[in-house]
């Protein structure tokens, strides 16, 4: 039988997860809450859900209950349905964090099957106006099963998640909650003390193009949104946090004590780590492989790189302008599925004279 899936917060991510799944044979119907009335009319409006409910009218028919709600709304919600749900409802997020949130779920009866869940996708730009159906496309997907879920209802959530195009990771919530604090959430805490060092003064700012920008790049999320989120997995933060600045101390001793053969060691050993990891996109898993390449501006000049490479029967799984000057030219990454299909893609450019190469 097909399921009723239910999208409570219809934002970027939920809104998203309803365009993916929309039209899909394995779903019946997708019902939407959300507390802006506004976002849930232009969810309808777009397709991202069939129709608008309540909170408590849609769990009492969903199949499969998403909340893609900020974190801290979790514990209501749950307080909310957690009387009215169908045994074998299947109740998953899609939050950041998850040990927090998989104590959250044992407020539950056993009937109901708990599957922590974080999709390693999205962008500064939120509100389901900014919804993608592609957005999930070889993104990871994290799932963390509670001990008591059976694996029919995991692989059943499974199913239905691959249809957004994701790859699905099963972990410990706690190993996820580690794992996460080393690459997204303490980077972020990182980024905004690099953003403070500058102390909003022009000069700095003005300078501060290039690698500045892009390092500190996730700064420029939502700051209620990441308040919540950095809280919500404190202790492993906390502990990285102390890590980095036990290195900081590390390189600060270096330089006053002009240990130079010491530092050049410490930065290529940096280097070594950073190259090892895998030419790729959106989380944990290889998504693609970087091809960057520098061509002319001129009209229909994409148009002519999908051409060249279309012609090789290398698809291109994403794309993006680097860099533009107008009336000279630009830098391009594109993305292509392997490192094979990378080198067979910097060939086909070089015969056009397109210089390009595997990033």
């Amino acid at each position: 039988m097909r399921p009723d899936i239910l999208i409570v917060g219809v934002g970027l991510i939920g809104g998203s997860i309803g365009l993916a799944l929309k039209g899909s044979s394995a779903v019946n119907r997708i019902a939407g809450v959300d507390k802006d009335q506004a976002m849930l009319e232009k969810a309808l409006e777009l397709g991202a859900i069939d129709h608008a409910v309540t909170l408590t009218a849609g769990a009492e028919n969903a199949d499969i209950i998403i909340l893609c709600t900020p974190v801290n709304t979790f514990p209501g919600i749950i307080d909310e349905i957690k009387d009215i749900l169908k045994p074998g409802t299947i109740l998953t997020d899609t939050a950041s964090t998850k040990k927090q949130v998989m104590e959250w779920f044992t407020r539950l009866q056993e009937t109901i099957h708990t599957i922590g869940g974080h999709p390693m996708a999205g962008g500064e730009a939120l509100g389901v106006i900014n919804a993608d159906k592609y957005l999930f496309e070889n993104a990871v997907y994290v799932l963390t099963p509670s001990a008591g879920t059976p694996a029919e209802a995991t692989d059943k959530l499974t199913d239905i998640l691959s249809i957004l195009g994701a790859k699905i990771l099963i972990m410990e919530a706690g190993d996820h909650d580690e794992i996460t604090a080393a690459i997204s959430h303490i980077p972020h805490i990182v980024a905004s003390a690099l953003v403070d060092l500058t102390q909003g003064d022009s000069d700095k700012l003005a300078l501060a193009a290039g690698g500045f920008r892009d390092t500190t790049r996730i700064a420029s999320s939502d700051p209620a949104l990441w308040q919540q989120i950095l809280f919500s997995n404190k202790k492993p933060i906390i502990d990285g946090l102390n890590q980095i600045i036990e290195n900081l101390v590390n390189y600060r001793d270096m330089l006053e004590g002009d240990h130079h053969e010491q530092l050049y060691r410490q930065l290529k050993r940096a280097q070594e780590i950073r190259n090892q990891i895998p030419h790729m996109r959106k989380g944990l898993l290889p998504g693609f492989v970087d091809v960057i390449c520098i061509v002319a501006d001129e009209p229909g000049i994409i148009g002519k790189l999908g051409n060249i490479l279309g012609a090789k029967q290398i698809n291109i799984v994403d794309l993006e302008i680097l860099h533009v000057r107008d009336g000279d030219g630009g830098t391009i990454r594109i993305g292509v599925p392997s490192f094979e299909k990378a080198c067979m893609a910097v060939e086909a450019l070089k015969e056009y004279a397109i210089k390009a190469w595997v990033r």
